[in-house]
């Protein structure tokens, strides 16, 4: 079976984005989390910009399409960080990165009625062997007392990355590239990004950003390859075939951490659990028979 571009860019965009999350943690040790988003987004920026002039690529009359990544954009990266963080505040990472792995169905549902994309049952399989297989690679115990309605932030972020990923679809289609396309929604996201921070600070201390700086910003070239990777893929294939395989970012921060952090304490039955779960659910997302 040969290997379709689009997984290639999928698998790229989710470890550009592995690498975008080590660069915010240790950004974090530092600086305020939405701080920090304000900072990768002008980092992603930084990586668009001067490839926009280094390559030249055309940019569609305008129309109805730049709406649509622009809400690509609001939603993924903008909404979904401002709410997926606001859901680490509250109830903590280990909690809410599992609930915001379930995008990938979302996402799906979302192509189906509003794109008319038409999964197989192995596909939809799959991309619920992904989010199985996130959820027991990022899960496990937690301490401190904490609300279950709380657990909403995460899983509105979940949602508005699924509604993004179909309005990036939408938009895509009339761009000749995917990097303009991928700037438009970028500058859209640090709009909206910028102007919740400066709202949040009025209760939050800002931190350290001379220090938090340059990880986070680091962090925002990365997100930025990894999002016109992304927008790439989707341009050339299905949401419910690209969403899933760009969520497994979590298996790459996995095995980063026990090959170059020697973190021996990630080997517990979740991980070689949710290792084989994620990627069964690759290869049958992928299938095309």
């Amino acid at each position: 079976m040969m290997i379709e571009p689009f997984v290639f860019l999928a698998l790229s965009a989710a470890l550009s984005f592995t690498c975008a999350d080590i660069f915010a943690r240790k950004g974090l040790q530092y600086a305020n989390h939405f701080v920090g988003a304000t900072i990768t987004l002008v980092g992603e920026l930084l990586f668009f910009v001067p490839l926009i002039f280094l390559l030249g690529p055309s940019f569609p009359e305008m129309g109805v399409h730049y709406l649509w990544v622009m809400i690509g954009g609001l939603c993924n990266p903008g909404l979904f960080l401002i709410f997926f963080l606001i859901g680490i505040h509250r109830i903590g990472v280990a909690r809410a990165a599992p609930i915001k792995g379930m995008s990938p169905i979302f996402a799906a549902l979302f192509a189906l009625i509003f794109l008319g994309e038409d999964p197989a049952w192995y596909h939809l399989a799959g991309i619920v062997f992904v989010v199985g297989g996130i959820v027991l690679l990022v899960s496990g115990k937690t301490q401190g007392r904490w609300s279950r309605w709380d657990t909403r932030w995460p899983l509105i972020a979940a949602i508005i990355s699924g509604f993004g990923a179909m309005s990036w679809k939408k938009g895509l289609v009339a761009f000749p590239s995917a990097l303009p396309a991928s700037m438009v929604g970028a500058s859209a996201a640090l709009v909206l990004v910028g102007a919740y921070t400066c709202y949040a600070l009025r209760e939050e201390e800002a931190g350290d950003v001379k220090h938090a700086f340059c990880p986070y910003l680091l962090g925002g070239i990365a997100a930025g390859m990894g999002i016109f990777l992304f927008t790439s893929a989707l341009q050339v294939s299905q949401v419910f075939r690209v969403v899933p395989l760009v969520q497994i970012s979590p298996l790459f921060t996995v095995l980063f951490s026990v090959i170059f952090l020697r973190r021996a304490e990630f080997i517990t039955w979740r991980v070689p659990a949710g290792a084989v779960l994620t990627v069964s659910g690759v290869i049958l997302v992928v299938l095309r028979v």
